[in-house]
């Protein structure tokens, strides 16, 4: 992509996917598969997600703090007040989890529980947007806030594997994007606005846009809703991964969009800002060097890395989804159970 086709990129996506919102009129639909399906690729990309598990799920949950600084997104998320409490917010983002976790896991085709899924978070997705323009038409789930939020699970992946301790191959991150980009047309995002195209380096650059246009400065500069809710989130999830320390997960998510002051080891180039971490309390600090130490060391052994994917795809699937005992003491017995449905 040179820059002529960046500058028409990022005018399409601030400029007219801005005004176009997703399923309007839409409630009830079948999804269908694209045209330009190609499930080799796209059974890579959930092995590719398979093998660098844990990297690939801090960098979801990353995306997700980073996603509340789009403020259209912000603005819909706090007014369907499905995520006000840490509780509520447990519930919603655990539920998040399991949803994706179908769509890593299982094949992708009508009837199965990854098809169900899809259906149902785009007619969530649907109907959150309609209700929300009609309280005011300002508010809607649009084309640019669907690409936005594709980037919070797909863009730290490829554009910064190396701090989250991913394994990089050319042919498990192709595959890793075309998975994106399938769930990205399944979820009603059109192929003109997708993050994700047909060739890997365009991918990049689209994804190279959006953070440095959008991401780098809302995380820079922070709205005050902004930090009310990624603090509720994260005490929230907490429950799931004791390692969300704010202080240490909010400088990993920034560190990941290269906002400067986010250089941690001596051997790294320094931006010219005071290290961030510097201010943290002594906790926060213990907190943040255990996530560095796992993301920029240990993930890249394949011992440490196959038992770190083991035990946290235990927490997920097993541990925490019918022994949520964190969640029990933190929100309580009844609303510690989360579950999908479709």
């Amino acid at each position: 992509m040179d820059k002529s086709c960046s500058s028409n990129f990022l005018y399409k996506l601030t400029n007219i996917a801005t005004r176009i919102p997703v399923d309007k009129h839409e409630v009830n639909f079948q999804i269908s598969l694209p045209p330009w399906f190609d499930r080799d690729k796209f059974k890579r990309g959930q092995r590719f997600f398979r093998n660098n598990y844990v990297a690939i799920m801090a960098a979801h949950m990353c995306g997700l703090v980073t996603v509340f600084a789009a403020l259209s997104i912000l603005k819909v998320l706090i007014f369907t007040k499905q995520s006000a409490t840490p509780a509520a917010a447990y519930k919603r983002y655990y539920r998040t989890v399991l949803h994706i976790q179908s769509w890593y896991f299982e094949e992708l085709e009508p009837a199965s529980n990854s098809w169900k899924s899809l259906e149902y978070v785009r007619r969530i997705h649907a109907v959150s947007g309609k209700n929300a323009n009609a309280a005011d038409s300002r508010m809607l789930i649009s084309q640019k806030d669907v690409a936005i939020t594709q980037f919070g699970f797909v863009g730290y992946v490829v554009l910064n594997h190396r701090k989250l301790g991913v394994q990089y191959s050319r042919e498990g991150v192709e595959g890793f994007v075309h998975l994106w980009r399938t769930i990205g047309y399944m979820l009603g995002l059109e192929d003109r606005f997708n993050l994700c195209t047909e060739d890997f380096d365009t991918s990049v650059q689209r994804m190279t846009l959006v953070n440095d246009h959008f991401f780098r400065p809302g995380l820079q500069n922070p709205s005050a809703d902004f930090d009310h809710m990624t603090r509720i989130m994260i005490d929230g999830m907490w429950c799931y991964s004791t390692l969300l320390n704010y202080d240490a997960f909010m400088f990993m998510t920034r560190r990941l969009s290269n906002v400067p002051g986010h250089y941690y080891w001596n051997d790294e180039p320094r931006d010219g800002a005071e290290a961030v971490y510097k201010d943290f309390s002594w906790f926060s600090r213990v907190m943040l060097n255990v996530l560095m130490v796992i993301h920029e060391v240990l993930l890249n052994y394949t011992v440490t890395r196959w038992f770190a994917n083991w035990f946290f795809l235990f927490n997920t699937t097993v541990a925490n989804k019918y022994f949520p005992v964190l969640a029990m003491v933190t929100h309580g017995f009844r609303k510690a159970y989360v579950k999908i449905v479709y």
